[in-house]
């Protein structure tokens, strides 16, 4: 087994081993040297042991040759990949001195109008860039926004771990290829409007992003797995918000609902608004952040902690409680009665997570799926709501008849039953 990395140690030659940044899923983050050009970098290590993972070694590799394609100041650099001798993988970086935006929110941090535009204006620059190569970031969020020094205007998108460079064939968050996190993914990562994961997606979480720098609530944010039924409306910003107009109806069309009806063109539409938002804020140098929220904060890595791992309607790294639990059921000879223990148990998130994935997944037996939409149903319905057996505050009738017309459907007789008494 491979000796753990110590400040000091030489890789290859070339990149001295300084401070540990960071833990993640799959492995560990440290600021390291170039030594032939004295440059300050990034350097993931994945150990050993998680390089056993297929899985998480594919994560890995993507990662790096996703980076070696992009072209942008905005994006995070990539320098090169390396394997040593005790078969640990590593990526280098752009290593960028500084604190991510989530660390800023975190402290109350809320952006004017015109700096909410410039930060919207660099990260839709970078969204350009991957985008013209097929890439799809699929979890654009404040974590993954690095400011160096605390400047807006020198703003990077970092890790690409779960990165997607196959736009518009994901499985959504109802498959096993589910990426990002609740607060900031995009309905059809939850599985609406066919979950069709594309460039687009980025653009919708970019939209909620900004909305959080506003000072506004995120909808659905810390609802986890239920903000799938506030995703389904656009998204309309309270004219009582305080944000300009122009500002309003920019998030407004980032936030709609399909796909298709967000704008294609993100730099033109926010190049249109610029002048309108720059003419409504007096002039000033762009807001720096890090010199008033993080005196004595300790630096992060632009690279991040690590990459994450995500099933249905899960938001947690690899080797987390839930996912294992929701791993276990998916692959059960009878998942539906392992959900039936998992509400015994009281384990709302995972019996519910699983019967999404259950219900969607066309390559269940119609029967399997049947039963998933019937329970889901009446864990919507006003007539069999229960708290203890649902992830949401109250039933939602709309969504019962959903989820009933799916099953009956599907050949349900109890559903189609159910979709009378709702009529009534």
């Amino acid at each position: 087994m491979a000796s753990e990395l110590q400040p000091g140690d030489v890789i290859q030659d070339t990149y001295r081993v300084e401070a540990r940044l960071g833990q993640g899923g799959m492995g560990t983050t440290w600021r390291g040297v170039n030594l032939t050009t004295q440059d300050v970098v990034a350097i993931k290590v994945m150990t050993p042991e998680i390089a056993l993972v297929p899985k998480a070694v594919e994560l890995f590799r993507r990662e790096a040759q996703l980076l070696r394609k992009v072209q942008s100041d905005a994006v995070i650099r990539y320098e090169t990949t390396l394997q040593d001798r005790e078969g640990r993988l590593y990526l280098i970086m752009e290593f960028v001195d500084g604190q991510p935006l989530s660390h800023y929110l975190e402290r109350g941090a809320r952006l004017a109008p015109g700096d909410v535009l410039r930060l919207g204006r660099r990260m839709a620059g970078a969204l350009a860039a991957i985008h013209a190569l097929g890439i799809v970031h699929r979890d654009v969020a404040p974590d993954n926004i690095m400011l160096p020094d605390g400047d807006i205007g020198h703003c990077k998108l970092i890790d690409f771990g779960l990165a997607s460079n196959t736009s518009g064939t994901e499985a959504s968050i109802i498959g096993s290829s589910y990426a990002g996190k609740y607060s900031y993914s995009s309905p059809e990562q939850f599985g609406l409007h066919g979950a069709r994961v594309g460039p687009a997606s980025d653009i919708y979480s970019l939209g909620l992003v900004l909305m959080k720098v506003c000072g506004l609530k995120v909808p659905g944010e810390g609802m986890g797995m239920a903000a799938v039924e506030v995703r389904r409306e656009n998204v309309t910003i309270p004219r009582d918000a305080g944000l300009p107009p122009a500002l309003a109806r920019l998030l407004e069309a980032m936030l709609r609902t399909r796909p298709d009806e967000r704008p294609a063109d993100l730099q033109k539409l926010f190049a249109e608004a610029a002048p309108v938002l720059e003419r409504a804020a007096p002039a000033r140098a762009p807001r720096r952040l890090g010199l008033a929220l993080a005196a004595g904060a300790g630096v992060l890595a632009a690279a991040g902690a690590g990459m994450w791992f995500a099933l249905p309607y899960l938001d947690a790294p690899a080797g987390s409680r839930v996912a294992k639990d929701a791993r276990e059921v998916l692959a059960a000879h009878d998942p539906l009665e392992q959900i039936e223990r998992r509400f015994a148990a009281g384990d709302v998130e995972t019996a519910f997570a699983s019967l999404m994935a259950l219900a969607n997944d066309q390559a269940c037996p119609p029967e399997t799926r049947r039963e998933a939409y019937l329970a889901l149903g009446r864990m919507y319905d006003p007539g069999s709501f229960n708290a203890s057996r649902s992830p949401f505050k109250a039933p939602n009738a709309s969504a019962a008849r959903r989820n009933y017309q799916a099953a009956a459907e599907l050949g349900s007789a109890e559903a189609r039953h159910a979709l009378v008494l709702l009529r009534e």
